[in-house]
């Protein structure tokens, strides 16, 4: 086993030279292992001790595609809707009178679409593509 102390510029590596391995403590406190011919080697004034490129190849890095985005459909606004009441059958009527022509008659319990146009009295209403008017009170909501 054979002692020796070294500069590499401003670097002073104190080192036990043993077999091809050195242990080597750096005037820092340092500490490691370097390979004998590394000690060996004649130092050029001013330079610094280079690096060799690792000849191990770099991983490469692939992009990985983000999941498409899926359109949502918006959600279709709640038909607001009433239900004809218990009377075994209600008018559903071209316009608000009772005096006006009937366009379908429709039993109790049957559900219908409410559309825009009402009154104190009538509603308009859609049903199995019908469009027309309902007295009211005969409406359940």
């Amino acid at each position: 086993m054979e002692r020796l102390a070294a500069t590499f510029g401003s670097l002073v590596i104190l080192a036990v030279l043993a077999g091809g391995l050195t242990e080597a403590t750096m005037a820092l406190g340092g500490r490691g292992s370097l390979a004998n011919d590394i000690l060996l080697r004649p130092l050029k004034l001013g330079a610094s001790p280079s690096v060799s490129p690792s000849t191990t190849p770099k991983p490469t890095v692939s992009a990985t595609p983000s999941p498409t985005p899926v359109a949502t459909p918006a959600p279709t606004p709640a038909v607001p809707t009433a239900t004809t009441n218990s009377y075994p059958i209600v008018h559903m009527r071209v316009g608000k009178s009772a005096s006006t022509a009937i366009v379908t008659d429709l039993n109790g319990g049957t559900v219908v679409q409410l559309l825009s146009d009402s009154d104190a009295q009538w509603q308009q209403v859609r049903y199995n593509g019908f469009t027309g008017y309902i007295y009211k009170i005969y409406l359940t909501y």
